[in-house]
């Protein structure tokens, strides 16, 4: 083999060699799956969960997920449980009387990443929310995505109120509540998986 033709493989190996090196890199940094163990049936309940527009606030005494589904694994992260029926109990907005019902189903949650700073805790988001609220002299429906994280260690399902992409897409509400308004939703649920009456953990390799 003359010079320029070593010289050539040379390159060529030290190319192939480098690109081997970032496909394995990449592929290090990327969440192949998740697993959620118990998994199946489950419900949630939740204390004092409150929903916050510029000009309202709406707090319940409670709210309960009464049917869900969770996963065995997701590839993604993506679909890894799911709501398809929630319930708000004694709402209040100013201290006059609100109902609130789910609009459509299911609501998806999706996993997204494990916390950095606290292992125990899996990053994720809520999605295909849509609800409506009514009230004296009040009537609105909010649809989109809240965000939070799952915390392994107590089974609670926190909705942190982040984000801006759960709004306000309709509204005959004395003004309280209009079109656009984003909506900060903050509520904490006890997840119980029903064949267990235990938390589920949930991981990735």
């Amino acid at each position: 083999m003359n010079t320029l033709a070593r010289r050539a493989a040379l390159v060529t190996a030290a190319a192939a060699a480098a690109l081997g090196m970032a496909v394995t890199t990449a592929s290090a940094g990327t969440t192949s799956s998740w697993s959620a163990t118990p998994s199946g049936a489950y419900t949630a309940h939740a204390d004092y969960p409150t929903l916050d527009v510029p000009l309202a606030n709406l707090v319940c005494d409670s709210s309960d997920v009464n049917t869900g589904d969770i996963n065995a694994s997701s590839a993604t992260g993506a679909n890894m449980a799911t709501i398809t029926d929630i319930d708000f109990t004694n709402c209040t907005v100013a201290g006059l009387s609100f109902d609130v019902t789910m609009t459509a189903t299911p609501w998806t949650i999706n996993v997204t990443g494990v916390d950095p700073a606290n292992a125990n805790q899996v990053k994720g988001n809520v999605t295909g929310i849509a609800a409506h609220i009514e009230g004296f002299g009040c009537s609105a429906d909010f649809a989109g995505k809240v965000y939070g994280y799952y915390d392994n260690s107590s089974g609670d399902l926190v909705i942190d109120g982040t984000g801006t992409e759960l709004t306000a897409i309709d509204a005959d509400c004395m003004g309280l509540v209009n079109i656009g308004d984003v909506a900060l939703f903050n509520a904490s649920y006890h997840v119980d998986v029903t064949s267990t009456h235990t938390s589920p953990v949930i991981t990735t390799p």
